[in-house]
């Protein structure tokens, strides 16, 4: 299976830091069950009401429903055993005056350590989970096809099988795992035989509200590289196989290693309220930046500080699908926002393991990506769209009727990057029976001969009537046009 993947790095992680953080704060006395404030369990319940209002949007009745349990594994290993190839690479321009438009090929910032401890305030305001969902909600995958018509145009995806963000495969896996999740939705489409998969949440800005440091750690350990100055989020799409499938991916290397930087700040916090962006406003490609190797790319995240002094954080799904070995670590304390230590580790040998340890699983999301693609093509009509959702955290998936549909990819992208291959015709290949301009016994229009047509010379030239190889064949008259 190929993919192409998309690297994006939601709040996500840095927010279940803080939230274990916050849990360990308020956590129940033994024997004692943890009661919410009246406050805190209305705004949960409003929470939960918007997740469920975007989970059924413009969904029908429930076509399939797929269980943990009844997912088997494919039969072949799944390793990364090969480096990915990064097809295109970008970052947004940091604005809000209604434009959207990129940098090619872009560049991550660089890795820029300050002396220990140092503290910072802890992150406050609004920040984005996914740049691309934040400006083009209903079309993410639009900037990294943009990227490629500068990049990479003559790139095809007929034999990639599945285009997804790796949030989106790390969620699905966590499925597979028999983990509790919060109620999620991915919309499916089928181009032709490529599965693309698209988030749909409630909203891509979250705050903050003074809990956890990612975003100012990376702010401040960072440097931003020549020229990218109002630049924000550096993404990659990269392609690679799992088992007989390709996989496009898109992750976005907001990571760094200590010897060449390869980092995202992502943008900076905003304080009031999110910027708004004019998702109708066409994407400009700007040629800015330079191409940082993947050998240069790193995670970067930070944890609360332990007596023990320990740094491990889970991540390691992160870095597979994203095909990143190095990791950056800050630790700090939660009270203050002091970094007392960061810590660069090549978690290669950590990765096999954890690749070894989740085999079973990385074979099963592996066959439920193959279902997906069963499902979506059994789907009648030219447009091919399913809904994915999960209701309960501890729930199947069900894959609903999409009831509202509209096309993923442009017809500009498609007729570039999913071109069928031309079947053999009469009249325009070349050799014995070639046609066209081509040379060959039976060649037609510009070529010349007894019986040429068209533009060619010959005794006879029935103009621009067809015939059996292009507009005329030689040796064969034009079947002129009846009368």
């Amino acid at each position: 299976m190929e993919l192409v993947v998309v690297e994006t790095d939601e709040l996500g992680s840095e927010a279940a830091e803080a939230a274990v953080s916050a849990a360990a704060s308020v956590a129940p006395i033994a024997g004692k069950e943890n009661v919410l404030s009246p406050r805190m369990l209305a705004k949960k319940n409003r929470k939960m009401e918007r997740i469920q209002r975007t989970i059924s949007k413009h969904t029908g009745e429930i076509l399939h429903t797929i269980s943990a349990d009844s997912l088997t594994p494919v039969a072949a290993n799944i390793a990364w055993d090969q480096a990915p190839e990064l097809i295109c690479c970008y970052n947004w321009q940091d604005s809000a005056d209604g434009t959207n438009a990129i940098f090619v090929p872009g560049e991550p910032p660089k890795w820029a350590p300050r002396s220990l401890p140092h503290t910072l305030p802890l992150d406050d305001g609004w920040k984005y989970t996914d740049y691309n969902y934040a400006r083009q909600p209903r079309d993410p995958y639009a900037p990294m096809f943009h990227a490629l018509g500068a990049m990479n145009p003559s790139v095809q995806f007929m034999d990639v099988d599945v285009i997804a963000d790796r949030n989106n495969l790390r969620t699905l896996l966590e499925f597979v795992q028999g983990k509790y999740t919060s109620p999620f939705r991915l919309d499916l489409y089928s181009v032709f035989n490529t599965l693309i998969l698209v988030r749909k949440e409630t909203g891509f800005w979250k705050r903050a509200d003074g809990i956890g440091l990612g975003a100012n750690f990376e702010k401040a350990f960072t440097r931003p590289a020549s020229g990218m100055e109002n630049a924000t989020s550096h993404y990659r799409a990269i392609r690679y196989r799992m088992a007989d499938a390709q996989y496009t991916e898109l992750p976005e290397a907001d990571k760094l290693t200590p010897v060449e930087a390869a980092a995202a700040t992502g943008g900076t916090l905003a304080k009031d309220q999110p910027p708004f962006f004019d998702y109708r406003a066409p994407i400009r490609v700007l040629q800015k930046g330079h191409i940082a190797p993947m050998s240069a790319m790193a995670e970067l995240k930070t944890t609360v500080f332990k007596i023990d002094k320990s740094m491990n954080v889970s991540c390691m799904d992160q870095l597979w699908f994203g095909r990143t070995t190095h990791l950056l670590t800050g630790q700090y304390e939660p009270s203050t926002g002091t970094v007392l230590n960061v810590e660069y580790r090549d978690k290669r040998e950590n990765i096999k393991k954890w690749e070894e340890g989740q085999q079973e699983y990385l074979r099963k999301l592996v066959n439920l990506l193959i279902m997906l693609k069963s499902m979506l093509s059994a789907e009648r009509g030219p447009l091919r769209a399913l809904v994915l959702v999960r209701e309960e955290k501890d729930g199947p998936l069900r894959i609903r009727e999409m009831q509202e549909k509209h096309y993923v990819v442009s017809r500009e992208f498609f007729s570039r990057h999913w071109q069928r291959p031309m079947p053999q015709q009469y009249g325009r290949g070349r050799g014995q029976w070639g046609g066209g301009r081509g040379p060959g016994q039976f060649n037609a229009d510009r070529g010349r001969g007894h019986f040429d047509a068209g533009r060619g010379r010959g005794d006879f030239n029935p103009g621009r009537s067809r015939g059996f190889a292009g507009r005329a064949s030689r040796g064969f008259p034009a079947r002129s046009t009846p009368h």
